[in-house]
């Protein structure tokens, strides 16, 4: 089953940016959506590895909240070079910084240039949290279930109230891709 909450209707030619913490999907969405749709796909994590440097070796080395500044800078980057729909798929902390800080009002400003579409597995926290953790430490970056349970649960809120859309589910990715392009009515 998937449940979408469409906030608002998106618009023909916007982008779809794909929200919500580590272990929701984000990725796996994003390759299906652009493989059905035929748009051009932008994943932030890909892309930092690729032009930065590993992730997890820049935030050892410089500290997170350099790497969220360079995430930051690259996420800005990259839509202000976007002239075709786009799929882009945000890093699970794109949004996670303090509300009052000015790290979030770009993330947020970025995201209001698209249209934000978050996903969670679940609007029960417990089960939520349940299903992201089981798929954080089967990932390999060598995640402590305690800090990825703690950091899920501080950004469950978070998550639940941003974006254009809310996709709820466990669903596979065809699925999840089908029932978001059919209630968007995207062509």
């Amino acid at each position: 089953m998937v449940y979408i909450n469409c906030r608002r209707p998106w618009q023909s030619g916007e982008a779809l940016v794909l929200l919500g913490p580590g272990g929701v999907g984000k990725s796996t969405l994003g390759c299906e959506l652009s493989r059905q749709l035929g748009w051009v796909l932008i994943d932030l994590d890909e892309l930092f590895c690729s032009v930065i440097g590993n992730i997890g070796e820049v935030i050892a080395q410089k500290g997170y909240d350099h790497y969220r500044a360079e995430n930051l800078a690259l996420g800005e980057r990259c839509f202000a070079d976007l002239k075709s729909p786009a799929i882009f798929v945000s890093s699970s902390g794109f949004l996670a910084a303090p509300p009052d800080s000015s790290d979030f009002t770009r993330a947020a400003a970025l995201v209001e240039k698209g249209y934000g579409v978050t996903l969670l597995p679940s609007l029960d926290i417990d089960r939520a949290t349940d299903i992201v953790v089981a798929r954080q430490l089967t990932r390999g970056f060598g995640f402590v279930q305690s800090s990825e349970e703690r950091k899920f649960r501080q950004r469950f809120p978070i998550y639940q109230t941003i974006g254009d859309a809310l996709v709820v589910s466990t669903a596979d990715a065809p699925a999840i891709a089908d029932a978001f392009i059919t209630t968007l009515a995207i062509a």
